[in-house]
């Protein structure tokens, strides 16, 4: 069974399913570099960032990332390198959404060998975070294993947050979280689990308090 997982961006990469522009884009506050950036200066808007992400801003580190990983015609050219140096230093400021894309950086070899270990490593921090996107795709990967390990009763978890975290992004939020769509992930792991092991989830998904702040220094890596 193939379950597309959500990324951030799109950035021509197959087998992934991009996350409308309502449900990805959280709304951080308006720096000049983002006036720069909305009035079409766009040098000007990379050197302001590039300037506050050396001095440790973390909002400046993260759009580098995106626009580096972008490379969008016009604004700056596509560098795998220097979009995973940039969301990494985001990420480790705690910013859930660079963690998910370093996530799919690693998943789809972008610049990087593909490795779904690493992969899985930064969107189960994201998903920790409480991101919806990154819930939804740790959850496929401890469903399928790809994770490194197979917990389905954690997967469910999983998808019963990213129900509740990513709003109508999701299939799953179309019904309720006991009563999924039955050709959704979530409800699909859901014919496959016993009452008590949904039961498990469930407790698990009420005791989830989503993690703030920035990561222990041994991720940096």
């Amino acid at each position: 069974m193939f379950i597309a997982r959500l990324a951030i961006l799109a950035v021509g990469v197959t087998a992934v399913l991009p996350v409308a522009a309502s449900f990805a884009a959280e709304q951080a506050q308006r720096s000049e570099g983002e006036d720069l950036y909305r009035r079409g200066q766009y040098p000007e808007a990379i050197a302001w960032w590039t300037e506050h992400a050396a001095q440790g801003d973390i909002e400046s580190a993260r759009r580098l990332g995106i626009e580096y990983m972008d490379g969008k015609y016009g604004v700056v050219q596509r560098d795998y390198e220097k979009a995973r140096k940039y969301h990494l230093q985001a990420a480790m400021g705690g910013e859930r959404r660079s963690m998910m894309d370093l996530g799919t950086i690693h998943e789809n070899g972008m610049g990087v060998p593909q490795d779904l270990i690493e992969a899985a490593r930064w969107y189960e921090w994201s998903a920790k975070y409480g991101f919806g996107p990154a819930q939804y795709n740790f959850a496929i990967m401890l469903e399928t294993g790809e994770a490194g390990r197979t917990d389905l009763v954690e997967a469910y978890m999983w998808y019963e947050l990213a129900a509740i975290y990513s709003a109508e992004v999701l299939p799953e939020t179309k019904g309720n979280l006991d009563n999924p769509p039955a050709d959704s992930a979530m409800g699909m792991l859901a014919a496959r689990l016993t009452p008590i092991q949904r039961a498990e989830a469930r407790t698990r998904t009420k005791k989830f308090v989503a993690l703030t702040g920035p990561l222990p220094p041994s991720e940096n890596r």
